[in-house]
């Protein structure tokens, strides 16, 4: 398979006194949805911003799509990379939604008749169609993510980095966002590749794969029932698992693959009969 982005022998210090990244690995296929998954100060964002050229590293090599990240490439590999941020209010720079949406389009100089056809796409992926012609602070904190997605939609990414997108959201806003995201692999599967920055494991249960790391280090890499397997392991680099995991963990008889909340109700109510 095509290798989304390869990171080989990563190495970065945030000074003298605080390495992060020592010698540090990772691939993502093209296609995959990942949950790059740790506590705060974990490393999680850094990488992002390493992968995206906003920082340098030390040493080591970044790849996207056999592209070598370096000073002269940085801004072809960021053509090629959608990021959302966890507030979304740093995002907006339009008057409304559709103005939004479109900021991106104008900088890459797209023809106005092509460009409203584009933002009314982006927006209908996202279910904001609606509200193209609504301003931005009058939206929830999930419609808000919504719009931040469908702008990063509209330029046609490769790849779409999520950095901690429903930490500041309610409930509702999270769970909107991430059936968003469910849907966005489900229609555009292997052209899209998800990154999801969280410590929610039962955002990361979602993904084909959870990446797990701690100060820099990589701790747990598999798909989310192996992972979430080790739950010693999750418990010592400051995470929780799911809440069906975390149940099933306690429990004398379980079941013989991961199940989410939903399947383990269902498991549990047909114990008895």
């Amino acid at each position: 398979m095509t290798k989304a982005i390869k990171i080989n022998n990563l190495n970065y210090n945030y000074n003298e006194d605080h390495t992060l990244f020592e010698d540090f690995n990772l691939s993502i296929e093209e296609g995959q949805w990942v949950a790059l998954v740790g506590h705060n100060g974990s490393g999680k964002s850094t990488l992002a911003k390493l992968i995206l050229g906003l920082m340098v590293a030390n040493s080591g090599k970044i790849c996207v799509f056999d592209e070598q990240l370096t000073t002269d490439t940085v801004y072809h590999v960021r053509e090629q990379i959608g990021m959302v941020f966890q507030n979304p209010d740093n995002q907006f720079v339009g008057a409304t939604v559709a103005d939004d949406v479109a900021f991106g389009l104008e900088n890459k100089q797209i023809p106005n008749k092509e460009m409203a056809k584009t933002i009314d796409e982006a927006l209908a992926v996202v279910g904001m169609q609606d509200f193209k012609n609504r301003e931005p602070h009058t939206l929830s904190g999930g419609q808000k993510q919504r719009v931040a997605l469908a702008s990063v939609l509209a330029l046609k990414p490769k790849i779409i980095i999520l950095d901690e997108a429903t930490a500041m959201l309610d409930p509702d806003g999270r769970d909107t966002v991430m059936r968003t995201l469910k849907l966005l692999k489900a229609q555009f599967g292997s052209e899209l590749t998800l990154i999801t920055i969280t410590h929610d494991m039962d955002e990361a249960a979602l993904a084909d794969r959870v990446v797990v790391i701690n100060d820099g280090q990589l701790i747990l890499d598999g798909e989310p029932e192996d992972v979430f397997k080790q739950t010693n392991l999750i418990h010592e680099n400051g995470l929780e698992l799911p809440f069906s995991a975390e149940l099933v963990a306690s429990l004398q008889h379980k079941p013989k693959h991961y199940l989410n909340e939903r399947e383990l109700i269902q498991w549990l109510s047909n114990l008895n009969k």
